[in-house]
């Protein structure tokens, strides 16, 4: 199994309604692109001391192998998504990792 996280950092100007927006298509994805075998997302909290994260939200999305993942990143509805929402984006990051040490 491959867990792929996604950070998202909104732009100091995205309105609380464009990134509803976002969230409302990113969790849509699960249900457009049947290689997702789940999908959640939470919004970050406060860390040391309460700084403020760097990061607004992780999404965590779950595939059986490298394969699905491969599918996914070039799959036309996570293009789509990210054409509609990337002007909303200051930071991404992006980290996959192998569920149980194996790929």
């Amino acid at each position: 199994m491959i867990q792929h996280i996604v950070c998202f950092r909104f732009k100091a100007d995205a309105t609380p309604e464009a990134i509803q927006a976002h969230m409302d298509s990113f969790a849509a994805l699960k249900e457009a692109i049947p290689q997702i075998v789940s999908y959640r997302a939470e919004q970050t909290l406060p860390g040391d001391s309460y700084a403020t994260p760097d990061y607004d939200v992780v999404h965590y999305l779950t595939y059986r192998t490298r394969a699905d993942l491969d599918a996914y990143e070039v799959h036309p509805a996570h293009r789509a998504f990210g054409a509609a929402n990337r002007a909303l984006w200051d930071s991404v990051l992006v980290i996959n990792t192998a569920l149980g040490g194996q790929d």
